[in-house]
């Protein structure tokens, strides 16, 4: 079980929610620190981001202040979706806000379900195509960095920090792309 250390509360605590049924039908809201203390399922969006010209995906390491696995990595960016937000909203959003890409063609995938001993989620993977370098995105993270396409199947198995639920994301994301097969 990952152990979750409990943080000071902070305005993420009183976002608003869109919870969902399992079946993904939105039956009402919550803040999120109380979806989180009650397990509720809610929507998260998953985005991976390719670099063609390397064959390289960026991921980032969480901040320490994030109440969901914190200090981890994470091979994909994105968050919760907000009451008032669609996936593809929320996906747009959270690229600009977590490295500063706007106006980029945010590519959707497809919708899966996610649940482990912390969270319920119904989630939607996106990919987008970025042939600029690490040094050139803004991040709100901490760290931003790439790997080479072929560390995926060591991430894979790593008894490192990678957060679950973006783990989970990244094996469906692999097997959804033939040109990805190959690094499972």
């Amino acid at each position: 079980m990952i152990s979750q250390p409990e943080k000071e509360q902070n305005a993420e605590d009183k976002e608003i929610i869109i919870i969902v049924n399992e079946k993904n039908d939105i039956i009402g809201q919550s803040k999120r620190k109380e979806m989180r203390q009650q397990k509720l399922i809610h929507r998260a969006t998953y985005i991976f981001v390719l670099q063609t010209k390397t064959n390289k995906l960026f991921i980032h390491k969480r901040s320490q202040e994030k109440r969901y696995c914190p200090g981890y990595f994470d091979a994909c960016f994105g968050g919760v979706v907000a009451i008032n937000e669609t996936y593809e909203s929320n996906a747009t959003k959270e690229i600009h806000e977590e490295i500063g890409l706007q106006n980029v063609n945010i590519i959707p995938k497809n919708e899966f379900y996610y649940e482990d001993q912390i969270s319920k989620i119904w989630g939607k993977i996106f990919f987008l195509y970025f042939d600029g370098e690490a040094n050139q995105l803004t991040p709100q993270i901490e760290e931003v960095e790439y790997i080479d396409l072929k560390e995926i199947k060591d991430i894979l198995v790593s008894n490192d920090k990678w957060t679950p639920d973006g783990m989970h994301a990244l094996k469906l994301f692999i097997e959804q792309m033939p040109e990805l097969k190959q690094y499972q």
